[in-house]
Parts: C-alpha cells; structure tokens; sequence
C-alpha cells in the first residue's frame, strides 16, 4: 500500500493501542527509571486510551485529522513521564502530516522523525537507554526504508524493527536497567504499540487470544522492587496552567528550584499542561500561581506507589475494552 487514508490510519491506531494493553502490566513490572514506582504501563495507557477517545470522533477520512486529535487527546490524558513524552510522539507526528489527507511511505518516516525530535525536546535532560532512544531508532530505520520503499507497511516493519534493536540496547545504556538485568519499560511499550500497528498491516489478531505469539520478549527485574532507591522528590505532579503570562520556559525557570523531570507541553493558545517531580506540592503550585491559573491538578505519592507495587502480578486486560475495527 502507498498512500494511507484516514479511517485505515484510525483503524491501524487502534490497533497499535489493544495490543499494548495487553501487556501494560508487564511494563509496569519492569518500571525502575526514572523512578520505581510501577506505573509506567499505567501512565502510557491514560494517553493512549485519551488519544483513542478523541480520534474515535473523527469520521472523515482525513489523516490529518485523525493524527491532530490522536495528538489533542495524548496530552490531556497523558500521566507521569512516559505519558508526557509519548504525547510528544503524538504531538510531533500531527505536526508533520499537517494538512495532508493521505500519508505516503515517506510521510509517515518523517511524521516518525518529527516525533521523536518533539518527544526528546520535553525531557529536560534526556538520557540515552529510554523511550526516547527507542523512538529515535525507529525513525532513523523508517526513514533508511522510505529512501528505498514506497510502500507504507514496509516502513512500518522498518520502524517495528528498529524500536525492538534499540530497546535491547537499553540495558547496555543505563546502569539502572543492567543492575536488574531489565530492558527500558517506556521503550518497551512503545514497542509493543508498533507490533500492533505491524499486525495490522498483516491482517494478524490484536484479539486477547492472539496474547502469548508476541515477538517481543522481556525479563523481569533480578530483585524486589522494595531493593530500588526512591527519589527524595517523591510527589508526581501535574496540572493545567493558563494565563497570558504563562511561557514554557517560564514555567521552566519558575519550577527549577522546586521540581525535577520539569515537562511543560502548549495544549492550545496559552493553555499549558505541565508534569514535575516534587518534594512539596503546594511550592510547585505557589511557583506558578503568579503566571496563570491551574485550572486541573494531580499529585501521586510515588513513594506509596512504589509500596503498593510489590504485590504487583503480571496479567493481560480483558478483552473488549475498545476494538480497532
């Protein structure tokens, strides 16, 4: 296939989206960057779930469209770090189909490229051996098979292929990841989001049934989770900023002395969703008081998180929680 239309990419997002559920938990399991708290698989299914929801009101059959509400609903239901960067994936590919009503081979390597750069530029300070280094090889293989392929679903293999090279690399990459001999689990969720866009284009299940023939294998973590250090800054932090006066870095430069992994993202206009790591909730609220008004807030004690993870089994959702037809 050459040129990809609206209702086949929303089908083929769907997809991509059942089959991660399946195995949200076994993220979750090996989550230990950039904090244990088990909730990586948690947080990347909020967005995609929200991206779900929004495209499913699309009726067009407009790429374009589909990838801009994919991207709305990412943001505004994304939750923690990998919630935030995978709503940059979304938000970068919108960014590159544009206005397009059909995507090509090419297209959709370069609508891969830009979001990875997008993803990469809300991490502060991005590390190798994470989602981002898994998103990067993805895009650079598309892109290598575009030069070469018109056809769309050998990019996608290309992408797929990649995502999973990288992803065993991740244990090299960070020191976390080889002390418990586990692969990156926002990469590895992003795999398993390709696999299922991969089984589409082979006409293969995305069914519960069909959970068990995966290609993508992984090992669990060698200790308990109770073994792995929490970060002092324990509350997960994150809400809606608007107000004229409010800038990303701003935000940035206001929340500096209070938080770390600072994640700012523009929503519409001067609406601005913002995630921070904290040691005090209310400072990281008092700090951006000033620049506008929190309109939605959360806050997660990841040290409670981390606790109630140790009973933490491995299994599949239930089927039927959306269908990709």
């Amino acid at each position: 296939m050459q040129r990809l239309k609206g209702q086949r990419f929303k089908r083929a997002l769907a997809a991509g989206i059942k089959w991660f559920s399946h195995y949200r938990k076994q993220v979750d399991k090996i989550n230990v960057f950039p904090v244990s708290d088990a909730d990586t698989g948690k947080n990347m299914y909020a967005a995609f779930q929200a991206a779900l929801k929004e495209v499913q009101t699309i009726h067009s059959n407009s790429a374009a469209e589909i990838a801009q509400a994919a991207a709305r609903g990412a943001l505004m239901g994304g939750r923690g770090c990998s919630g935030m960067i995978l709503s940059g994936f979304f938000s970068g590919f919108a960014e590159a189909v544009g206005d397009q009503e059909t995507l090509s081979a090419h297209d959709l390597a370069r609508a891969f490229q830009i979001g990875s750069q997008r993803a990469r530029e809300r991490v502060e300070h991005p590390q190798e051996g994470t989602i981002l280094s898994v998103g990067d090889q993805a895009a650079l293989d598309a892109t290598a098979e575009a030069q070469v392929s018109q056809g769309l679903f050998q990019v996608l293999e290309s992408a797929w292929q990649g995502a999973a090279k990288a992803l065993a690399r991740t244990s090299q990459q960070l020191k976390v990841l080889d002390e418990n001999q586990v692969v990156d689990a926002g990469g590895l969720g992003l795999v398993y989001f390709f696999e299922g866009l991969v089984r589409y284009s082979r006409r293969q299940s995305v069914a519960l049934s069909a959970v068990g023939i995966s290609s993508t294998t992984i090992t669990e973590p060698t200790g308990p989770l109770s073994e792995l250090p929490i970060t002092p800054f324990k509350f997960c932090v994150e809400f809606v900023l608007t107000g004229e006066k409010a800038g990303a870095q701003s935000i940035r430069n206001a929340l500096q002395p209070v938080g770390e992994h600072i994640m700012v993202a523009s929503a519409a206009g001067s609406v601005f969703k913002v995630h921070v790591h904290a040691r005090d909730p209310e400072a990281v609220f008092a700090k951006v008081s000033a620049l506008g008004r929190i309109t939605w807030k959360k806050v997660d004690d990841m040290e409670k998180q981390h606790q109630d993870s140790l009973g933490l089994k491995s299994s599949a959702l239930k089927d039927g929680e959306f269908d990709p037809r």
